[in-house]
């Protein structure tokens, strides 16, 4: 008898914390929504300096200036797949693949990670983070580098993207 009630018992528990994770994870995967739909570049902001597209930002020779045309979006659909015209996701002229959202546990923002259709071993990683709000999703959504460059400096890059209206 005591053996049976021990058996219930633990199946009650391992429905009830199955039960739970289930409900966590639907409640991250609709959270994770966010960046779902098309977006358009509206500006880099490189350190301290901001180039709105369209616009450019002369930089000291020989480096050629950083320029932001118009026009440029990032479509994320909610099967993981994106579609683009922003060549810094991939080195080649690719404009769609695959996507994915990681959490890292010592980062506070997530981070977006693409990787382009065709073009092998060259996965690009971001982090990423939303503001503003309109009907319950951001209006804003910025992804985000900070590669230290050849003299030990870190150079802060970041694209900011407006969502597009549906």
């Amino acid at each position: 008898m005591r053996t049976s009630l021990k058996r219930v018992a633990a199946l009650t528990g391992t429905l009830i914390i199955a039960g739970s994770a289930a409900l966590l994870g639907a409640t991250a995967a609709q959270a994770d929504g966010n960046y779902y739909g098309a977006w358009t570049l509206e500006a880099f902001k490189i350190n301290k300096n901001t180039i709105k597209c369209p616009g450019s930002l002369p930089l000291p020779p020989p480096a050629p200036p950083i320029s932001c045309k118009g026009g440029q979006y990032l479509e994320l659909k909610t099967n993981y797949d994106y579609k683009t015209n922003l060549q810094i996701f991939s080195q080649s002229n690719l404009d769609k693949g695959s996507f994915d959202i990681i959490q890292l546990k010592n980062s506070p923002y997530k981070s977006i990670v693409f990787a382009a259709d065709g073009a092998d071993n060259d996965p690009r990683a971001y982090q990423i983070k939303f503001s503003g709000n309109s009907s319950g999703m951001p209006t804003k959504m910025v992804i985000f580098s900070g590669p230290e460059g050849p003299d030990g400096k870190t150079t802060m890059v970041k694209m900011v993207f407006r969502r597009d209206p549906s």
